[in-house]
């Protein structure tokens, strides 16, 4: 900027600086030789400091008319500026394609999970099978029953299982031993009850009994003996239990005959022959065995009543289910041609 420059006068007279408003654009005026002569004067007037002062009074306003001037000059130039280099920044910016999509934020991101609609909101509707369509499966060929080969397709029906009633029966065999041993201890109980007093009735009476070998020996038998009986019976009903209980008290007498024979021999140490006739003489109508025999026939009969039910049922189903499928053969050999 030149110290040539004027200022518009209409500017400084629109806002005159004054002391409320400084900053204020001041009027540019060129001093004439008129006043420079006068303010000479003045100051030879008022002496040499006072000229001097005058003079750089007139300097002072022309240097801060200057400086004002100069001031809103450089804030349009701060404007101009700014304007080149924000075009500056704008002509540097990349122009050329960016095929990456810039990442996006989490806002971003939220804001376009609301806008979406979920899956859940908006399923997407499948066509229902109508009732016409046969849903076809993996290995299963359909014809018709007319079709000339329809024969050749046709399944025969599977035969049925038949149950047998050996597995359970056996393990009731296993219940009536057991309760065959605590009715057999309670008979022989009984039996000695009178000779022997209430202090020494167990150690002395009962247990040397029912630990015997002759005791445990019509146990085994009756065991064995039922649960060979329910082998060969089988599904029979309650009655093979009450003929079959005769073979099973049968059984029971020999077993203790020979156990009482044993436990003599080898437990009390007497002599024993072992002629058949002999062990029958000798053992076979003692109270031991009269009682076990006895006592077997009755528990076959009672438990043999349950194997028996469970085998008459189970023949029932067997016959059922073999109808069924004979029900099921006849047809498929009718429709055979």
């Amino acid at each position: 900027m030149s110290d040539d420059r004027e200022t518009p006068a209409s500017r400084a007279a629109e806002a005159p600086e004054t002391s409320t408003n400084p900053g204020a654009p001041v009027e540019e005026t060129e001093a004439s030789r008129t006043d420079v002569l006068a303010a000479v004067e003045r100051a030879k007037g008022t002496g040499v400091d006072g000229g001097e002062s005058a003079v750089r009074e007139i300097v002072v306003e022309k240097k801060e008319e200057i400086v004002v001037s100069d001031s809103s000059d450089a804030a349009s130039d701060g404007d101009a500026d700014d304007e080149l280099a924000h075009r500056r920044e704008v002509s540097e910016v990349d122009t050329q394609l960016d095929l990456e999509a810039p990442p996006k934020s989490k806002t971003s991101r939220i804001a376009e999970t609301e806008v979406m609609p979920s899956a859940a909101a908006d399923p997407v509707l499948e066509p229902k099978p109508s009732i016409d369509d046969t849903p076809v499966r993996d290995g299963e060929i359909r014809i018709s029953e007319d079709h000339p080969m329809a024969a050749l397709y046709t399944q025969s029906p599977t035969p049925p299982d038949i149950r047998g009633n050996r597995a359970a029966g056996s393990l009731i065999a296993l219940l009536a031993a057991i309760g065959f041993a605590l009715v057999y201890a309670g008979a022989l109980a009984l039996w000695i009850s009178p000779s022997y007093p209430p202090s020494t009735f167990l150690s002395e009476g009962l247990l040397p009994l029912v630990t015997s070998i002759g005791f445990a020996a019509a146990v085994a038998g009756f065991l064995i003996a039922l649960i060979l009986l329910v082998v060969i019976v089988g599904r029979a009903g309650w009655w093979a239990y009450v003929l079959g209980g005769f073979l099973v008290a049968a059984a029971v007498w020999a077993s203790a005959v020979l156990g009482s024979a044993l436990h003599d021999h080898f437990v009390l140490g007497e002599r024993v022959s072992w002629d058949p006739v002999a062990l029958v003489r000798e053992y076979g109508l003692t109270i031991p065995v009269v009682l076990a025999t006895l006592v077997a026939r009755e528990a076959t009969v009672w438990f043999g009543a349950w194997i028996g039910a469970r085998g008459r049922r189970v023949k029932l189903r067997n016959a059922e289910a073999l109808a069924d499928y004979e029900q099921a053969l006849a047809e498929v050999q009718a429709k055979q041609p």
